[in-house]
């Protein structure tokens, strides 16, 4: 709900000769029973997340000959590979956008052949610095999907390098049970721009993951990235012992004092994810569907 309604309300504004409706059809009933009375009215349903199970607006929509866009975002993905009878129909009817190679190599193993294409726009720039801090680690885990996040692996980090300060955002201490002195869980922030001026690395390492705005956010503030899949400008670490060493190389750069800012992460995110790139790439692949 959160992406699907900021970017209606950004592709409004970028390209207002055109009406683009917002409905939330995975939470509200309400907008569920909107969209079946709106989509004989409209040209593309634009789906910010894929599926290969019944769906009755879906089936609406092929039934109606509409142009349908299954974008796929992450779990999806998972859920879609775990399915033991997926739909034929709406794998070869839909048309299937995804934000990162990995997730289209994942759809391709159910024959779903997805064009890399992000809707995610990130503007935002930062008084970017290699903070005076002690050296810190911070990394995003919910509470209630902590294991699936990487706190087992990053507890096993922050044991292994006592005299680094490891952040968490998202949990609590109460969640995480028991951990090692040098992890600090910070709860909901409502301010993060603080907590992320006062780290040198951000780290990313769930079981399954799309592209996170957090992995963004972190280049776009030019931070030393340790993730776990292999994005640009990242330190992949596809493993634990790839944390390890990649994170040992990054400490020794900081103690030598010659730690640098991700100037290259800044600058690939200026690039790729500002307004024009993103929303003209949705516009024209949207005026592509429709006109086909």
């Amino acid at each position: 709900p959160l992406f699907s309604d900021r970017l209606c309300r950004e592709l409004s504004a970028f390209d207002p000769d055109k009406r683009y409706y917002r409905l939330d059809t995975y939470y509200s009933r309400f907008d569920r029973l909107k969209a079946l009375f709106m989509l004989p009215f409209v040209d593309v349903v634009y789906s910010i997340n894929g599926t290969v199970q019944k769906s009755r607006v879906f089936a609406l929509a092929f039934k109606l000959n509409k142009k349908v866009v299954m974008n796929w975002v992450g779990t999806d993905v998972v859920k879609a590979l775990n399915t033991q009878n997926p739909n034929q129909n709406y794998i070869k009817k839909a048309i299937h956008l995804c934000e990162v190679d990995w997730i289209k190599d994942e759809l391709e193993t159910i024959r779903i052949h997805a064009e890399i294409l992000n809707f995610a726009v990130f503007e935002t720039k930062f008084d970017a610095e290699v903070p005076n801090e002690p050296f810190t680690v911070l990394s995003y885990i919910p509470g209630n999907r902590s294991v699936f996040y990487g706190i087992n692996e990053l507890r096993e980090l922050a044991v292994d390098f006592p005299d680094i300060r490891v952040l968490i955002a998202g949990a609590t201490g109460d969640e995480l049970g028991e951990l090692p002195a040098n992890i600090k869980p910070l709860g909901w922030v409502k301010n993060m721009d603080e907590v992320f001026n006062s780290s040198h690395v951000c780290l990313r390492f769930p079981e399954h993951d799309g592209l996170s705005n957090f992995i963004l956010e972190s280049l776009a503030r030019g931070k030393q990235v340790l993730y776990k899949y292999n994005f640009p400008n990242c330190h992949y670490s596809p493993e634990v012992k790839d944390l390890k060493h990649n994170l040992t190389q990054i400490k020794k750069q900081f103690d030598d004092g010659d730690l640098k800012l991700n100037e290259a992460g800044i600058i690939y995110i200026q690039k790729n994810f500002n307004r024009e790139t993103i929303l003209g790439g949705i516009v024209s692949k949207l005026k592509q569907i429709s006109d086909q």
